[in-house]
């Protein structure tokens, strides 16, 4: 184990690094709402406009809370719960043949890789380095 400050130092750039792509889906999909909305309905996802501003609103709330370190575990399990829920429903890559079957795989292997980070950062905590 890493001792402190450098343990916390680490963690702290873990959850920037966690943090980010949430934060930048919340912003995109924000600033481009009709394109977000569009990309909902052809994955078929259940009531668009709400589920959109939901998503929006959980990336926006939780990226936030792991930046600062706030509610930490708890964002930290909500985050990884919504992305394997949505990758399995989104990238379902095993109804898909040739190059879009290999490029949705690569995309849920890269997600099943951020939900095990959320979730060792929900059993490790946030460090000393919070808000």
């Amino acid at each position: 184990m890493i001792a402190e400050p450098g343990f916390s130092n680490v963690v702290l750039v873990a959850r920037l690094l966690l943090a980010a792509p949430y934060l930048v889906s919340a912003i995109e999909k924000s600033l481009h709402f009709s394109a977000a909305l569009e990309e909902f309905a052809k994955a078929r996802v259940p009531a668009v406009r709400f589920t959109a501003i939901a998503t929006i609103v959980l990336h926006l709330v939780a990226s936030v809370c792991l930046i600062a370190g706030w509610f930490f575990s708890e964002m930290a399990v909500a985050l990884a719960l919504f992305t394997l829920v949505a990758t399995v429903r989104v990238h379902d890559f095993w109804n898909m043949e040739g190059l879009q079957r290999l490029e949705r795989s690569r995309v849920l292997l890269a997600n099943l890789g951020l939900v095990g980070g959320l979730i060792l950062l929900a059993a490790v905590g946030p460090g000393s380095k919070v808000l």
